[in-house]
């Protein structure tokens, strides 16, 4: 009786052992940031083995969250892209593999320009 509980645990702990295996974290997650500005941000999850399809979950500072399927599917890579501002706190999916954020571009607006000289209260230039 004490080897069938024996291998009844270890077949319940190598189950659980493989759904967690089966996510993927942000491994390169280092603060970065797009400030009060509007970024896009594409994450690639690799090594995923011919995986089908999988959804990302970010999360950023301020409290923009993104959950996205993939929008392309390679033989070992998916691609994920968000926007959203603020610093990057964490991403995942529920793809086997490595997640990488691959790059962000961060939008910025110029100032406005400033408004036209009156010669009647200031040297123009």
């Amino acid at each position: 009786m004490r080897k069938n509980l024996y291998w009844l645990f270890s077949a319940v702990a190598a189950v659980g052992a493989a759904s967690t295996a089966g996510a993927a974290n942000l491994s390169n997650l280092s603060g970065q940031s797009c400030g009060g500005f509007t970024g896009t941000w594409h994450f690639v999850n690799n090594q995923t083995g011919g995986a089908a399809p999988g959804t990302l979950n970010a999360t950023w500072s301020s409290g923009n969250t993104c959950t996205t399927s993939a929008s392309a599917v390679n033989a070992n890579m998916q691609h994920f892209y968000c926007t959203a501002s603020g610093t990057l706190l964490g991403a995942s999916t529920n793809l086997p593999g490595k997640l990488v954020l691959s790059h962000f571009t961060c939008e910025t607006t110029e100032p406005p320009p400033p408004p036209p000289c009156d010669p009647k209260k200031e040297v123009c230039k």
